[in-house]
């Protein structure tokens, strides 16, 4: 089974009182572990939130967790994109549409065959969607 990280729980690592059951989950996955680039979007703005020596702490890490993820972060290209709208298009049918980035994430994550693991249950627990929460659950098995 690969992931694809949700900012909540790619962040965990780089906060003052991370979760040390999510930290251990993401130790003993990294090899199998994505995120989309609009996590990384999100964690750089989270970084520019900041001030001072923690900003440039937070900087430094994201520029180090970019440089180990090279390879496993997807973009938002033209086949996500048509997996967005056949998801968006279903979603609003049904009266359970999803936040635009997290729609986007989702979306990403489907047409690449990824489970989510995020602690955002509620707005990713949609038809079709494989999920985890590393912050609740135990090890799914494979």
């Amino acid at each position: 089974m690969s992931w694809l990280l949700d900012t909540d729980v790619l962040c965990q690592p780089a906060k003052r009182n991370g979760n040390p059951r999510v930290i251990a989950w993401l130790e003993r996955e990294k090899d199998r572990c994505y995120t989309s680039a609009i996590v990384i979007a999100q964690l750089a703005y989270w970084v520019r939130s900041k001030e001072g020596r923690q900003r440039e702490m937070l900087q430094a890490w994201l520029t180090r967790l970019i440089d180990a993820m090279q390879g496993r972060i997807h973009g938002f290209n033209v086949s996500v994109a048509h997996v967005w709208a056949e998801q968006e298009h279903l979603l609003e049918e049904a009266g359970q549409r999803m936040p635009v980035e997290d729609g986007y994430i989702a979306a990403t994550a489907r047409r690449h065959g990824l489970t989510i693991v995020t602690g955002n249950d509620k707005d990713f627990r949609r038809r079709g969607l494989k999920l985890f929460n590393p912050f609740t659950e135990d090890d799914p098995v494979p």
